[in-house]
């Protein structure tokens, strides 16, 4: 077991940005048989127009501690400060600087102040408890609303910033990314909660282009462009069977596998049916399946290859992130154990199929190549009497496993999930 000794703390300076400060300072061991410095501090002239950030720097004496996993150490009170008061904040300096037994005989520290990022309180997740013994006076599921600054700050586990960390090469579009890694280390975000995930407007190329699988096989449109003029919420999981047997408030269903999606008994018009109606009452939100559209720009996350992750499809490149036939054993699994997307969304390809509210356009083109729409909810100038379903399943490896791969449901099929969102606004 490591072991790191601090046999002297202090603060070695605090520096501070416009008008903003920092005193009263306290750095200690945080218990006597624990390694973990706790950092106590003081801001003054902080306001939620100007928030901040706080800086760490780590010394041994006079010496400057190498700072290179010095921040994924840190839990607490750092980024998107917007009121003065007393803050603190963690630092384990085993997971900082120690492999091997390490004493530091005058552990120093400084603080910094810098202007926090203008989007640091956007509330970038929403996490229902579906708890039914905790509801709100009116019986709705209460909601917390997660900023920005609370994944950076650890208030809900670990987060990355770079989705090159996840996928090497992938090199999403996305901006500003921020992906909490560590929703899949609590099963609670599985079964008694609901997490849903805000997803930006913004303007994409929908469809398959030439040479893909998917093109190929005439299964997905044609490339064209789509706009979503709304900001959008979209679970990071397809709905588990302990989820929706909590948001349907159905007691007399005994799900058997809790963790796994959704899908057999019902079928998609009495899934539609309790989720459009009971479950968007119990949230107080409009959650519905989301449009074709929605689906397809969250799982695409930036990229325009075949896969999220940047790649082409391959049952090697499938492995990390999907379940399909290669590796599924002929069954769904739970969610959330695979890689995610840019936007942190799970499960997004393999596993089960994946619900929209479209209908199927008899041609599977269904748009001329190249052609721009806004908002669509339609597959084209064409509609049938399917639905469509996305993402592939553990029973696919082929052109359906894609982020442009496309397949139809009958109203009456049960061999689909799906996932809630609702539009901002709406």
């Amino acid at each position: 077991m490591n072991k790191f000794t601090l046999t002297s703390l202090a603060l070695l300076a605090a520096t501070s940005a416009q008008a903003s400060g920092i005193e009263q300072v306290i750095v200690r061991q945080q218990w006597p048989w624990s390694t973990d410095v706790k950092v106590e501090y003081k801001l003054s002239g902080v306001d939620a127009q100007h928030p901040v950030n706080l800086g760490v720097r780590a010394f041994n004496g006079d010496v400057e501690l190498d700072a290179s996993r010095l921040e994924e150490s840190i839990t607490g009170d750092r980024y998107g400060l917007c009121e003065s008061g007393v803050g603190q904040f963690i630092i384990d300096p085993v997971k900082a600087f120690g492999t091997e037994k390490v004493a530091l005989a005058n552990f120093k520290v400084k603080l910094a102040l810098s202007e926090s990022d203008s989007n640091a309180s956007e509330v970038i997740y929403k996490i229902f408890d579906l708890d039914p013994e905790n509801l709100n006076p009116n019986g709705t599921f209460k909601c917390t609303d997660v900023t920005r600054a609370d994944i950076k700050n650890k208030h809900y586990g670990d987060f990355v910033t770079d989705y090159n960390q996840i996928s090497a090469g992938a090199n999403p579009t996305v901006a500003n990314q921020l992906i909490w890694t560590g929703v899949t280390n609590d099963v609670v975000y599985k079964t008694t909660k609901l997490v849903m995930r805000k997803i930006p407007k913004g303007t994409f190329q929908m469809g398959s282009k030439s040479g893909e699988n998917a093109y190929a096989f005439n299964n997905a449109k044609l490339i064209h462009q789509v706009e979503l003029s709304k900001d959008y919420y979209i679970g990071i999981y397809p709905l588990t069977q302990q989820q929706y047997k909590l948001l349907s408030r159905n007691q007399s269903w005994t799900p058997p596998d809790p963790t796994k999606p959704i899908g057999s008994p019902w079928t998609y018009n009495a899934y539609q049916t309790v989720v459009t109606n009971a479950i968007a009452a119990n949230l107080a939100v409009p959650v519905n399946f989301p449009t074709e559209a929605q689906w397809e720009y969250a799982c695409r996350a930036g990229t325009t290859s075949e896969l999220y992750t940047g790649q082409a499809l391959s049952s090697a490149n499938l492995n990390p992130i999907a379940w399909h036939s290669g590796n599924s054993d002929s069954n769904t699994h739970e969610v959330g154990l695979k890689l995610p997307n840019a936007f942190g969304l799970y499960d997004m390809i393999g596993n089960s199929y994946e619900a929209c509210r479209d209908k199927f356009s008899a041609s599977a083109i269904g748009y001329v190549d190249g052609s721009s729409v806004v908002d669509p909810e339609e597959p084209g100038p064409q509609s049938g009497e399917n639905y469509v379903i996305r993402g592939g399943a553990y029973t696919t490896s082929n052109f359906y496993s894609t982020s442009p791969g496309r397949n139809a449901s009958s109203g009456n099929d049960k061999s689909f999930s799906f996932r809630l969102a609702f539009t901002v606004g709406e």
